[in-house]
């Protein structure tokens, strides 16, 4: 089983709860500030517990969400109600070409396969669902600021106890890695560090155009400092 599948579960929801609405209110609203309304349904890929989902569709959005964690698409049905959601791989999304008028992927939902490949067939698979002219948010780490900021060890107290934390950087894949120990119990999240013009390469070849770089969800543009790379653009019509 990969890291993926073993770890998006509710052991991950405990130490990310500080990931609540009222971030996802202020980033829809970054989203919406800077594309304004968008014609057709928006895709919410990687949704999770569809807290970003709530928010589009708060906004006036039409918005739906898919997720490969079963647990974090039922939780956020158990707190939300009914949620337009499918359980689905970012590699193969169960979607028709040209579904979409637009599609957010917040929380560095990306990077997360073991090959070039696979995770460039991601971006293909975003922009195939796409509409031509349709808009895109991508919400990513920055590699610079992380290897400059890395922590190697910490313990996060959690309701649940502390969680003990260790991270790295593999030069061989240019992977950033967090292992994660909660009792007994051990997780990995392992993150593939793309650069800007990596990133912009992989979307130039699948059709996606970049019309903006931010650092953060205060509009701030994207430099080596910034503690995000968000990148705002359509696909090419």
């Amino acid at each position: 089983m990969t890291w993926y599948q073993e770890w998006f579960g509710e052991e991950y929801l405990e130490l990310y709860a500080h990931r609540d609405e009222h971030e996802a209110r202020r980033q829809v609203a970054f989203f919406r500030e800077h594309v304004g309304s968008v014609d057709g349904l928006i895709l919410d890929l990687a949704c999770g517990t569809g807290r970003h989902l709530v928010e589009l569709n708060e906004m006036g959005y039409d918005a739906a969400g898919c997720d490969l964690s079963f647990t974090l698409l039922r939780t956020g049905i158990d707190e939300h109600g009914s949620l337009p959601v499918a359980r689905a791989d970012m590699r193969a999304l169960p979607f028709c070409n040209d579904s979409f008028g637009g599609l957010v992927n917040f929380f560095t939902s990306f990077g997360y396969f073991a090959t070039e490949d696979e995770n460039l067939q991601v971006v293909r698979e975003m922009a195939r669902v796409l509409r031509p002219g349709a808009v895109f948010l991508f919400d990513y780490l920055n590699v610079d600021r992380e290897l400059e900021k890395l922590v190697e060890r910490e313990t996060i107290e959690t309701p649940s106890g502390p969680v003990q934390i260790e991270r790295w950087f593999d030069p061989r894949d240019r992977s950033f890695n967090k292992r994660i120990t909660i009792g007994q119990k051990r997780y990995l999240e392992r993150v593939r560090g793309y650069d800007l013009d990596e990133i912009s390469t992989m979307f130039t070849s699948s059709g996606l155009s970049i019309r903006q770089a931010f650092g953060d969800f205060d509009g701030a543009p994207f430099n080596a400092p910034s503690p995000r790379l968000i990148l705002v653009g359509s696909r090419a019509r």
